[in-house]
């Protein structure tokens, strides 16, 4: 029987799903961050199956999202998306230390992944964090910077940025340490598993694609390093793309 529980990981809501009779034992662990606007019970299909596979999950609530919601408008949860992602990246090795003092992470074996927001969280934290032993990036971008620069363009356009220039250009700056495009070098030889639909609209699939095939170029031989592009798929994980995926986590976890 697969439970779901609800818990507090230091100050961080989340809900923890396994088998019942591994709940205090240690598992392959996977901390699964949900996207934009949304929230963390939004991935429980995912980590039904996972935990189907003996996989324990961690669904953490992002702030400004759910529980976590402090009454932002939409607007301004926009202006804050990359103090969110930041902030989550900080939080994803307070869960993963909180986890392994429970002894509740086997072997170290801890993935992270996410969706849309959560798998631009992923990457930086790829870039962040060696102990992560490898990603899954649904619909994100690894190069930050050029996901910043382009979000930034946009609200320019709609007269939505209340930003001097030189306050955006401290920000953008902010994030390129974490920008896995541009340390690609920290991914190393990490199972990957990326999944984008070609239509996608708001988080457009070029950059992540592109960083794959430089990455392929040396990893040519390596199964772990996977993406799979849905031809028809607009910002929306297809029900074959999460089937791809937790085969995939289930075979390098």
């Amino acid at each position: 029987m697969v439970t779901i529980k609800e818990e507090v990981l230091s100050d961080i809501p989340a809900l923890h799903i396994c088998k019942a009779e591994y709940e205090q034992k240690p598992l392959p662990t996977l901390i699964f961050w949900h996207g934009f606007s949304s929230g963390k019970e939004h991935n429980l299909h995912v980590a039904f199956r996972l935990a189907k596979k003996d996989i324990r999950v961690i669904l953490p609530e992002a702030i400004h999202h759910g529980e976590r919601n402090l009454g932002l408008t939409e607007k301004q949860r926009i202006l804050e998306f990359w103090s969110i992602v930041l902030k989550s990246l900080k939080e994803t090795e307070t869960i993963r230390n909180e986890l392994e003092e429970k002894n509740l992470v086997q072997e170290e074996r801890l993935f992270v992944g996410g969706t849309s927001m959560g798998g631009i969280l992923t990457c930086g934290a790829l870039t962040a964090f060696p102990w992560i032993k490898g990603g899954i990036v649904l619909m994100g971008n690894p190069a930050w910077e050029v996901f910043a620069r382009n979000q930034i363009t946009r609200l320019d356009q709609q007269g939505a940025l209340p930003l001097s220039e030189e306050d955006v250009e401290k920000q953008v700056q902010k994030l390129i340490e974490f920008d896995l495009s541009q340390n690609e070098q920290t991914l190393g030889d990490r199972p990957l598993f990326f999944w984008h639909g070609r239509d996608d609209k708001e988080v457009p699939y070029d950059e992540s694609y592109a960083f794959y095939e430089k990455i392929k170029e040396y990893r040519k031989e390596d199964a772990s390093l996977v993406y799979q592009l849905d031809p028809s798929a607009g910002h929306k994980v297809s029900r074959d793309g999460i089937i791809a995926m937790t085969e995939w986590v289930a075979d390098y976890i």
